[in-house]
């Protein structure tokens, strides 16, 4: 059968809502992305690492990966041999030595990167920057939330030097609590202390596509490669995100399991929740949750993964009227990190008492929405959760609460995290 995570994964590639239209890539062109960003104004790292995405969909981006798959091995080798010999067309990544020239010695950093023994590595960060990295990364600075709890499922926890501890609830709280007596590299209004970074010594920073102060700024000052990578906007970043952060810390192979995990968990929701038609999905609708029910999400792909419809057909976050909302007449309300009174102050609203979801009681807290928390545990125990809210008869036998703690656990390797997340954040719990 199919694997319904991947397809669902390539469909978020090649059929992107833009401007509120489905753009389809196989009949279209890189334009096509020029005419919406002319109708909304798209942050500059935003833009980057949407293009990031749409050029390289579920390809490793590291120089050496000739073949553009998912792994750098043998058919790499066989590959750069094809195209010196000119029975293969070159490619981006061919080019494993990043010296603008594809021969012999291409085969030879593939080699050297195959065994484990490359002394640099060229790769393509989420914000589509060239990055050279010296090998092998002993020493990391992580700046970023969502390298942070990435480092520490991959098992490279270790080799953080400095980073930004999370202050408000974590997993990180229970499965690395021992970061929070690194030095806090977090500081002023560029959101990176550079110079204490630098005292560190380290090999490399990661931070996040959206810095105050960007990857470009942060490397020219520091002199210290510099790595730009996200989860936001949607759920497709991680694996980008995992596979790029697994390269450059010899943990590729740690990466592609947690992948390959992933896609086993979500297939076990989407191959119910494809066989639903639409006229049996609820209309869902996701708010931010900030005390204003017109705080719109836009559309979720979890939410679609989960047998839901999104009421908004745009994706990205805005501001809607409460008449819209009516208008979706959503069967189903989310409200992240949503509290008891937040949710009270929706179901009450006298404005709102026709609209489905109110008068069923169906409003829910979520923990997260696009993705943009970041971390591949929360994602699929999100999907699980959501799954059994939108269709508690055809997932009657889920237990949410003790698969959410198995993957967080199988993530963290630590027990009951997810039980916490649910007391933190007001999640609906079944009897």
């Amino acid at each position: 059968m199919r694997n319904l995570f991947k397809g669902c994964m390539q469909q978020s590639f090649t059929q992107i809502k833009l401007c509120g239209v489905k753009v389809d890539r196989s009949r279209s062109s890189i334009p096509i992305i020029a005419l919406c960003m002319s109708l909304v104004v798209i942050p500059a790292a935003d833009a980057a690492y949407t293009a990031f995405a749409w050029e390289y969909g579920d390809t490793l981006t590291v120089y050496g990966n000739a073949n553009l798959d998912d792994v750098i091995d043998e058919d790499d080798i066989e590959y750069v041999r094809g195209i010196i010999d000119g029975t293969e067309d070159e490619t981006k990544f061919a080019d494993a030595n990043y010296d603008g020239h594809i021969d012999e010695d291409d085969v030879a950093q593939i080699e050297l990167i195959i065994a484990g023994e490359e002394e640099k590595l060229t790769i393509l960060d989420m914000s589509n920057r060239t990055v050279t990295v010296p090998m092998p990364v002993e020493r990391i600075v992580a700046a970023s939330s969502d390298t942070l709890r990435t480092l520490t499922v991959l098992g490279a926890e270790d080799k953080i030097v400095g980073c930004d501890y999370p202050t408000s609830w974590s997993p990180i709280w229970y499965a690395a609590s021992e970061l929070e007596d690194l030095p806090d590299i977090s500081g002023g209004g560029d959101g990176l202390n550079v110079e204490l970074a630098m005292s560190l010594e380290p090999d490399v920073i990661f931070v996040g596509t959206s810095a105050k102060l960007n990857a470009d700024e942060i490397q020219e000052k520091s002199q210290v490669p510099t790595i730009a990578v996200t989860s936001y906007p949607n759920d497709l970043w991680i694996v980008d995100m995992f596979r790029i952060v697994g390269a450059v810390t010899g943990k590729d192979e740690k990466a592609r399991d947690l992948i390959a995990y992933a896609e086993e968990k979500v297939d076990e929701i989407t191959e119910i929740t494809s066989k639903i038609p639409d006229e049996d999905k609820p209309v869902v609708y996701t708010t931010h949750g900030g005390g204003m029910i017109t705080q719109c999400c836009g559309a979720i792909s979890g939410v679609e993964w989960a047998g839901g419809l999104n009421a908004a057909e745009f994706t990205g976050n805005s501001e809607v009227s409460k008449e819209q909302v009516i208008k979706w007449n959503p069967d189903v309300i989310l409200i992240t990190f949503g509290t008891p009174e937040k949710i009270e102050a929706v179901v009450s609203d006298p404005v709102l008492q026709d609209v489905n979801a109110v008068k069923s009681g169906r409003v829910y807290s979520v923990y997260i929405s696009k993705g943009g928390w970041g971390s591949l545990g929360s994602q699929l125990a999100a999907l699980n959760y959501l799954a059994k809210l939108f269709h508690p008869e055809k997932f009657e036998d889920l237990d949410v609460e003790e698969e959410g703690n198995e993957i967080m656990e199988h993530l963290y390797g630590v027990d009951g995290i997810y039980t916490e997340m649910a007391e933190e954040y007001y999640l609906h719990r079944w009897d």
